[in-house]
């Protein structure tokens, strides 16, 4: 694939002002790095916090590179039109997955669609939960994912109203050239504005060993512009627009299949446009008001242009929440109530023609959710009351459940805490590609799928139980005055019932039924560990997960229901050499998964980082990170297929990024 010239890139939002370049001294160092740990001081248990760092200096470029560095979330499938995401063993279909507040729709074609493009420069925080709560959103089977994106006024230099930032970047594995402008700055006291443009050109990658992977070169464009009007007589107002695209040249049918290098390869186009609107407000003394009203449209599309289909879904929703803080003698309280709604058509087209069904979803969720203080005990209850309707082809399939939660948090002496968690959630969308539901048959059976538990059963919506336990550790001082530790240890239980599937659908079959399949199980254990000290900070994690079907069995790689892989450990250390110069290191190790039917080798991989500001040239920053440092041949175990037949991953990518602030 030719790669069209990214120079335009670098005046696509102007240039800076000469009073930014006298003051570009102030953006010279490197960003100032937060040293967090194993969970944030603010962070409930069952809430992760992605370090935003780490992604800089690894240099994230694509979802996928968002997660690899997490120990309980795998993604596989190689090319960028295959990867799917795991967490925990569970695949991301059963997730909620929101941007800025804007929940991501359902599969297009096999997965396109619900984990899709994002920027990673964009990204202030990601959080991953993996513990109920009722405000946690609809549909959050197996947890939920969100993305925030940044304000003006977070990027921006203490004492400045106007800054920048120009990035060229370059990946060896596949020989991929980046670029990105953006621009940001005040427009009054209180409000700002961020406009940003990012363009990456790639080639077929290399996997460990120099075998070039077919069908996995593209382009990559992102367009994002946010307004943020912060703590204004105690509102806050965000807009914001985004546009992430990506195209090429890839396997269609079998994109996440047994690896075939003479496939053919169809052009394909898939894209993500999100509008956010989303309104605060806490009223200056007074404890009972604290709102959140965001309204969203999020409208995803898979093009193949080389077969003529569209595949389309537009979601819209929103949501108000309001938490109340008040004391009722020895307890502190926090209730919040809320109200959240989302609707969601889906269409697939063919030579302009519409082929098929409108796939319509919705979901009306009323919720409560109670936190009290009792001394050293955090007591959490709560209930979401869902009303859901969802289309099977031209059945309306509707109704109610209520969902409860309950957690414990015990603070303990000498730094040690403990949790117990319970919570149950619903769903009535399945994890059907809408392209499948739009070929459904007039009149598709329901639970008619012998062999099924659900066979000659009423047809359900996908319900989930999830149970936690846990403890953490933290200790100031253990070696030194200013250092700090950071240990947990976490038992988990998903337990996911009634998975709606479909009968037909591939290869262009029609659908003609769907069934609640068996259900499926994932357990097992974390451990965390994080230790800073001065310049110093350095994180270890562990899973182990096993999942199951309703025989006890391994649990195979399987469409956007889970997978079984072996026990993951991540290691990462970050060294602030000085002001102006960072090396990091980050272990990957995956042991074998040798169980039932399955036999997938394990692999250790390790990358490192380097980050310099040189002080000759202000307002410029240069980064290296190398992937895959030793060129290791391996397949994620969460890919379809053997070690011999599935897609193998990247091999030793030597990224070089150059940034200049201004």
């Amino acid at each position: 694939m030719k790669k069209p010239s990214l120079l335009a890139l670098s005046l696509c939002l102007g240039t800076a002002s000469a009073q930014a370049t006298d003051e570009a001294a102030q953006a010279q160092e490197l960003p100032n790095v937060e040293v967090q740990a194993a969970h944030e001081a603010d962070t409930a248990p069952g809430v992760e916090k992605l370090p935003i760092e780490r992604l800089q200096r690894n240099q994230a470029k694509d979802m996928a590179d968002i997660f690899r560095d997490e120990s309980s979330i795998i993604v596989g499938g190689g090319s960028r039109n295959a990867q799917r995401l795991y967490l925990r063993g569970i695949e991301a279909s059963t997730l909620n997955v929101t941007v800025d507040g804007a929940r991501q729709g359902r599969n297009l074609f096999q997965h396109r669609g619900n984990i899709g493009g994002m920027d990673p420069e964009l990204l202030k925080s990601v959080e991953v939960q993996t513990t109920p709560s009722a405000d946690q959103g609809a549909g959050a089977l197996g947890g939920s994912i969100r993305f925030e994106t940044a304000d003006a006024q977070d990027l921006l230099a203490p004492g400045r109203r106007l800054g920048g930032m120009v990035r060229g970047a370059y990946g060896s594995v596949d020989q991929a050239l980046r670029g990105s402008t953006s621009l940001y700055g005040l427009l009054g006291e209180h409000a700002g504005l961020l406009a940003h443009v990012s363009a990456t050109n790639f080639e077929d990658y290399k996997a460990g060993g120099g075998e070039t992977v077919n069908g996995s070169a593209g382009q990559d464009r992102d367009y994002f512009v946010k307004f943020s009007l912060l703590d204004a007589a105690g509102h806050s107002l965000r807009a914001s627009a985004e546009r992430n695209r990506n195209s090429g040249l890839y396997r269609y049918a079998a994109a996440d299949g047994a690896y075939d290098p003479d496939a053919p390869l169809t052009y394909q186009i898939s894209q993500r446009e999100t509008y956010v609107l989303d309104h605060r407000y806490r009223k200056p003394g007074n404890d009972l008001i604290d709102w959140k009203f965001n309204v969203f449209k999020n409208e995803l599309s898979l093009e193949n242009l080389s077969n003529d289909t569209l595949t389309e879904s537009q979601g819209m929703g929103g949501k108000l929440r309001n938490i109340a803080r008040f004391s009722l003698g020895p307890t502190r309280h926090s209730l919040t109530a809320g109200l959240d709604y989302y609707s969601e058509e889906g269409i697939e087209t063919r030579s302009n023609v519409q082929k098929g069904n409108d796939n319509n979803a919705r979901n009306t969720g009323l919720y409560l959710q109670e936190r009290m203080n009792i001394g050293p005990v955090l007591l959490s209850v709560g209930a979401r009351h869902d009303d859901y309707s969802s289309d099977f082809g031209p059945v309306n399939v509707s109704g109610s459940k209520v969902s409860p939660n309950a957690s414990i948090e015990v603070e303990m002496a000498g730094g040690l805490s403990g949790h117990l968690a319970y919570g149950e959630a619903v769903r009535s969308t399945g994890i059907i590609p809408i392209q499948w539901l739009s070929n459904t048959t007039g009149n598709p059976t329901f639970n008619t799928q012998k062999g099924k538990d659900s066979y000659g059963r009423a047809f359900e919506p996908e319900t989930s139980k999830q149970k936690e336990i846990g403890l953490r550790y933290t200790a100031n001082g253990l070696i030194a005055a200013n250092d700090r530790l950071q240990l947990g240890a976490t038992v988990f239980e998903t337990d996911i019932e009634n998975l709606i599937q479909q009968i037909g659908g591939s290869q262009g079959k029609p659908v003609t039924g769907f069934y609640n399949d068996d259900p499926v199980t994932t357990k097992g254990y974390e451990l965390r560990a994080s230790w800073m000290m001065n310049r110093w900070q350095t994180r270890l994690s562990f899973t182990h997960a096993d999942t199951t079907g309703k025989d006890g069995q391994a649990l195979a790689v399987t469409r956007r229901k889970g997978a079984s892989t072996g026990d993951r450990l991540v290691w990462d250390t970050l060294w602030r050499v000085r002001d102006d110069l960072n090396l990091g290191y980050t272990l990957t190790g995956v042991a074998g998964l040798h169980r039932d039917s399955i036999d997938r080798s394990g692999y250790t991989l390790h990358h490192i980082q380097a980050e310099w500001s040189p002080a000759a040239l202000r307002g410029v920053s240069l980064a290296l990170a190398v992937r895959n440092l030793t060129d290791k041949r391996y397949s994620e175990q969460s890919s379809i297929g053997t070690d011999d037949t599935a897609v193998d991953e990247p091999g030793r990518d030597i990224r070089l990024t150059a940034t200049y602030r201004f």
